[in-house]
């Protein structure tokens, strides 16, 4: 499956949030994977979602992960990108669970996975 993520690194609070050197992290990592060919990482301009930031946005399966720190970098490409499975807690919206878990509103999505 080809991917494409977009994390945000333009407006006037996710380059203050680190998400030039998330995107950075995201690129460096998916290579380190051998991911390079079937993953592409872009940058792009504001979602709008400054209160989340740093954002990301996966393609074609619609997950928006949302108050990133590098840390989280690893766990999303080796938990959704190679093993196929969505970093719950840090998803803001997925088509599959409208609402998400990391924007505070439910508490429901602590598991980790």
């Amino acid at each position: 499956m080809h991917r494409r993520i977009f994390v945000d690194v333009q407006g006037l609070t996710c380059p203050t949030k680190k998400s030039q050197e998330i995107m950075d992290a995201l690129k460096a990592s998916v290579a380190r994977h051998g991911l390079a060919a079937e993953v592409e990482v872009l940058g792009r301009g504001c979602f709008g979602l400054c209160r989340m930031a740093p954002n990301l946005y996966v393609e074609p399966e619609g997950i928006w992960y949302s108050k990133l720190k590098l840390e989280d970098v690893e766990e999303i490409v080796e938990k959704h990108l190679v093993g196929g499975k969505i970093v719950r807690r840090l998803v803001a919206y997925s088509p599959h669970n409208a609402g998400g878990c990391a924007g505070g509103e439910r508490n429901d999505c602590t598991d980790g996975t």
